[in-house]
């Protein structure tokens, strides 16, 4: 089984939500985290783990089986106005034995250690069966990530 280990500079209190997913597969019946089959990392939790900021190095291990990892975070700034999706955070990692990838986003800094970076596709690269879909499925990077790797599995 692959460890992938990230090192990041998260700050909780700057996110509305702040979680990580061990994806096992996708229901295209939903977008946002619900079109992402697989259980939620504990450790890397806002909710879960109230240490998140001070547990700056996490091994991702809680799980088992599955093929990648999904990290979101819903910014504050601009959320009341929604005027955040641009802030919001969104990371897609493949676990990969001996493979380092960085993440730079705004102010945060995430290192993958056995792991690689996904790409998140444009609205225009979805799969023809999804283009016609209404703009809360179509402008949710989860759900393009999803729709897209899936569709390459």
């Amino acid at each position: 089984m692959v460890q992938t280990i990230i090192e990041h500079n998260f700050d909780p209190r700057r996110f509305m939500w702040l979680w990580m997913k061990y994806v096992t597969g996708f229901n295209q019946t939903y977008h946002c985290t619900h079109c992402l089959k697989g259980k939620y990392s504990k450790k890397f939790s806002k909710t879960s783990n109230p240490s998140l900021s001070k547990d700056t190095v996490i091994t991702f291990d809680e799980q088992e089986d599955f093929s990648a990892i999904y990290i979101c975070g819903v910014s504050k700034d601009g959320y009341s106005q929604k005027r955040n999706y641009t802030h919001n955070v969104h990371i897609a990692i493949k676990p990969e034995n001996g493979h380092t990838d960085k993440y730079v986003f705004e102010d945060w800094v995430v290192t993958i250690k056995n792991g690689k970076l996904l790409h998140i596709p444009e609205e225009g690269k979805l799969p023809s069966q999804y283009k016609e879909l209404s703009s809360d499925y179509t402008t949710c990077r989860i759900f393009r990530w999803s729709a897209c790797y899936f569709a390459n599995q």
